[in-house]
């Protein structure tokens, strides 16, 4: 999900795509992380930043591995265009190339939202359905019939 939606802000914003065995390894490797932490009890706020955590290092991955980052200069890679040096702002954003900086900054945002807001309420519906079905395995009088799956 996080993989998905951090995708779709990347390319609103005028990134460019990894190729599709680049998004399958890092869709497994997110996966693999989030599987680890999801036996942890973790507060909203963590999570939220977790999801802000993991959206930058998916702007970072695409970036590098599109083919559109500089391989000499990390620091430079939003400037590269338009011959500003590292620490020069710009009022308007890279028109030329088609990537807006302010624009990535916010649909990467907005991703990071959407994933700890989806998350949260999936862990919610799957606490009900737990608690949903514990109650019916344990004896309750609301429960169907014995024969009934």
């Amino acid at each position: 999900m996080a993989v998905g939606l951090g995708l779709v802000a990347h390319l609103v914003s005028g990134g460019v795509s990894p190729g599709i065995p680049v998004l399958i390894a890092l869709t497994a490797l997110l996966s693999m992380c989030a599987s680890l932490l999801a036996r942890i009890n973790l507060p909203s706020w963590l999570l939220l930043v977790l999801c802000g955590l993991a959206q930058q290092v998916l702007h970072l991955a695409f970036d590098r591995l599109s083919g559109t980052f500089l391989l000499g200069a990390p620091a430079q890679h939003q400037h590269a265009a338009t011959g500003l040096q590292p620490g020069q702002l710009t009022a308007t954003p890279l028109v030329a190339s088609g990537h807006s900086p302010d624009l990535m900054l916010d649909t990467h945002v907005a991703a990071a939202l959407l994933t700890a807001l989806l998350v949260a309420r999936a862990d919610i519906s799957v606490t009900r359905a737990l608690a949903l079905l514990h109650r019916t395995t344990s004896g309750d009088p609301r429960k169907a019939h014995p024969g009934t799956p």
